[in-house]
């Protein structure tokens, strides 16, 4: 249901209508086809959207993805200009995938494409109407594994001659092709993109890397299969909507794994037409971690079968690891004899893909990447620094990958859009481009939906859009989320959004209070109370003092963004007694307090790096009132104190071991914003190059962690170029 005190603006269709084949709507991963020749007018512009995500094409060729994702019940809408595409009389197709499964991706919607075609002004096709034809995509098979437990499923695919005479043929038999009726739904809420298209540029493989040679073994009894691939009812996961191990199809996830290297040639080649026979396999890297569907041409002299494996590094054995992240990062066509031009219908994120032919004799070549982001950036590093510079191009490079249509954490595992990451992420948007534009899409997002399903009344998911049935959520992100309104204010002055969203906030304070104990503390939060990735977060019960530092800083800029002085009150009240209870005599806070068996709250005596951090960040703290743990944060901690790509080992030389160090998420990020805030600029700046410099020199993007254990492309890591350019490092 809508949040009625939340405006937004309609869009609307002239003729279309909201379509989808007949008591199939709810179907898991069905893909159908609709196609439309053009005349090649003066002006031509497809208008659609839909349920979960479809591919433009014009004469086969790969034009533009969407739509823009959106809250539950809402639809952005998109206009693409096909003019330049449709000089001349062209086929227009729209591949439409209807996923119906919950993920942190798509959402978990009923399927339908509305779409309409017009040439000069005047409507030439529509769905509900006339002038398209549909088809259900039988190339790609609809009862795949998953690809991850926030994503939805992997591709296979079975490719004939037949889908370039769907493609690109002005004139077909019909009787050629099984069409399909489609009928319209129920009436959906369109509303306007309300950010910039993507870009889409091509961006070949750099090098082939490796040859090697294969054979099938079967690990069929002993595989293990990660659990959102499991047959249901023995482990489902993250998720119930995925067909099991025996309904799939193909089983892609033991194909991958029954690949058995048995001898691998290193080589630094440019690529070319490669000859591929059954039990071969050639390896390609890209110029830089990049974000795409994955593409290429192969002429196939009889039927054969591609299998594609990938991922953002390459393992120390020459191998790629499928599974690094807990996904099947892989892709398979099933060829009959031709010649194709293929792609992924989804992107992917990698440096390095391997391709194995399972079956016959192919010639593999163009093999590259439809890059998927956002535009260039025109700024550049004007430093002298090589490693600074690599640093802010990477810093660009994730930004643009993780910021088309919302704000990401990663391209990869899992496209989502969590808050705090978009906390960072939104500074980054407005240093580059100067506009909020995706941050107010992905905050109208959160406030569109009146309620949220499994979550109580009061708080947010902390990613969205996303499906929760679980009912799990982040407490902490819910406040990153007020954080973000306030700096919001004073980016954009659009104090109309802040004022509908009071309700939603005060009902977020509301929430809050019922946990606060007789000091005011936040105890025994509900569901994932989350710190950052390291030992913070086997702290957080009962009282965890970076949560309650955090509230306190929640409830000021909610008093800030409202003039509420009781908030600012409750901060201070706050303060006063995290200093109180949570600062040893050792000189450090404490992360947390445990009730014991009398029923009293006795600190853990656990301190960590991120806990520091958190207290000055949270203004808990200042270097005026604590001058010696600022000093100690200064200069003995950082980088340094962590052996090189061995987090968390201390160096033998380090201080304070008995203080857990920060992990990049959040924070490193913390140390980084507070060196900033209070002028280490010379220390900033040797932090920088001390946590960065790997990850650019290896990935060409920067990481989730302070090592490749997750994803290498993660969006609130482009920070980097915010404090860059507040130290007059960067220009136009």
């Amino acid at each position: 249901m809508q949040n009625e005190k939340f405006k937004v603006q309609n869009a609307r269709f002239e003729k279309a209508l909201p379509v989808w084949l007949l008591g199939r709507e709810k179907e898991m991963n069905l893909w159908i086809s609709l196609r439309a020749v053009a005349s090649g007018a003066k002006k031509t512009v497809l208008r659609l959207t839909g349920s979960s995500a479809y591919d433009i094409r014009v004469n086969g060729t790969f034009i533009a993805f969407g739509p823009a994702r959106c809250a539950h019940g809402f639809y952005r809408v998109d206009e693409i200009d096909l003019t330049e595409a449709v000089s001349e009389q062209a086929v227009i197709t729209v591949n439409v995938a209807g996923y119906n499964a919950d993920s942190f991706y798509h959402l978990d919607q009923s399927s339908f494409i509305c779409a309409e075609l017009i040439e000069d002004g005047e409507i030439t096709a529509a769905t509900g109407a006339d002038g398209f034809l549909c088809r259900v995509m039988t190339e790609h098979e609809q009862k795949a594994q998953r690809y991850s437990g926030q994503r939805t499923f992997t591709e296979v695919y079975r490719i004939s001659s037949m889908i370039s005479v769907w493609e690109s043929a002005v004139e077909i038999e019909k009787k050629q092709f099984s069409l399909a009726r489609l009928f319209p739904t129920e009436e959906k809420r369109f509303i306007p993109r309300g950010s910039e298209y993507n870009v889409y540029d091509k961006i070949p493989a750099q090098a082939i890397i490796s040859r090697s040679e294969f054979l099938m073994e079967d690990y069929k009894k002993r595989v293990l299969y990660p659990a959102f691939v499991v047959p249901r009812g023995e482990n489902t996961g993250a998720s119930k909507k995925s067909y099991t191990v025996g309904e799939a199809e193909t089983d892609i996830f033991l194909n991958a794994r029954n690949i058995e290297v048995k001898c691998l040639k290193k080589t630094d080649e440019i690529p070319s037409t490669q000859s591929l026979r059954e039990g071969e396999a050639v390896t390609y890297r890209m110029a830089y971690n990049t974000t795409g569907k994955i593409a290429f041409e192969i002429a196939c002299a009889e039927d054969a079968e591609i299998l594609v494996t990938f991922d953002e590094i390459l393992g120390d054995d020459g191998l790629i690891k499928y599974r690094r992240m807990n996904t099947i990062n892989t892709a398979m066509w099933k060829f009959k004899k031709g010649t194709y031009r293929v792609s992924t219908f989804e992107p992917y994120t990698l440096s390095v893909m391997t391709f194995h032919a399972l079956k016959g004799k192919a010639f593999l070549s163009d093999v590259h990447m439809v890059y998927f982001g956002a535009s260039e950036i025109g700024k550049k590093y004007c430093g002298e620094d090589e490693n600074l510079r690599k640093i802010f191009d990477a810093a660009v490079e994730t930004y643009r990958q993780n910021t088309f249509t919302i704000y990401m954490d990663c391209p990869s595992r899992e496209r989502a859009g969590w808050l705090c990451d978009s906390f960072f992420t939104s500074r980054v948007e407005k240093t580059l481009t100067g506009k909020s534009e995706i941050e107010r899409c992905f905050l109208e997002n959160f406030f569109l939906p009146e309620s949220f399903y499994g979550l109580p009344k009061g708080m947010f998911p902390m990613c969205y859009p996303a499906d929760h049935y679980g009912g799990n959520f982040i407490p902490n992100w819910a406040m990153w989320l007020v954080l973000e309104l306030e700096e919001y204010l004073e980016r954009t002055g659009d104090r109309d959004f802040i004022d509908s969203a009071k309700e939603r906030i005060f009902a977020l304070l509301n929430y809050f209070k019922m946990f606060e104990n007789k000091d005011g503390l936040l105890e025994k939060l509900e569901k994932w109370v989350f710190v950052e990735w390291s030992k913070c977060n086997e702290l957080t019960q009962d009282i965890n003092f970076p949560t309650n530092m955090l509230y306190a800083k929640t409830l000021r800029a909610a008093a800030n963004l409202y003039d509420e002085p009781a908030f600012a009150q409750k901060a201070d009240a706050l303060k006063k007694v995290i200093n109180e209870k949570a600062f040893t005599e050792n000189g450090f806070y404490c992360d947390n307090a445990v009730y014991g068996e009398d029923g009293l709250a006795k600190l853990s005596g656990e301190c960590t790096e991120t806990c520091q951090y958190y207290a000055f960040f949270c203004d808990i703290a200042t270097p005026e009132e604590k001058p010696e743990l600022w000093q100690r944060m200064l200069h003995d901690f950082g980088p340094e104190r962590i052996i090189p790509n061995q987090w968390p080992n201390f160096t033998y030389e380090a201080k304070w071991k008995n203080i857990y160090p920060s992990n990049a998420f959040i924070g490193n990020y913390l140390r980084l914003e507070l060196l900033f805030r209070y002028g280490e600029h010379d220390k900033l700046i040797e932090n920088i190059r001390g946590f960065f410099t790997k990850m650019a020199d290896l990935t060409g993007t920067l990481w989730e962690n302070d090592s490749t254990t997750a994803s290498c492309n993660h969006g609130f890591a482009s920070h980097v170029v915010y404090w860059m350019d507040r130290m007059g490092m960067v220009s136009e």
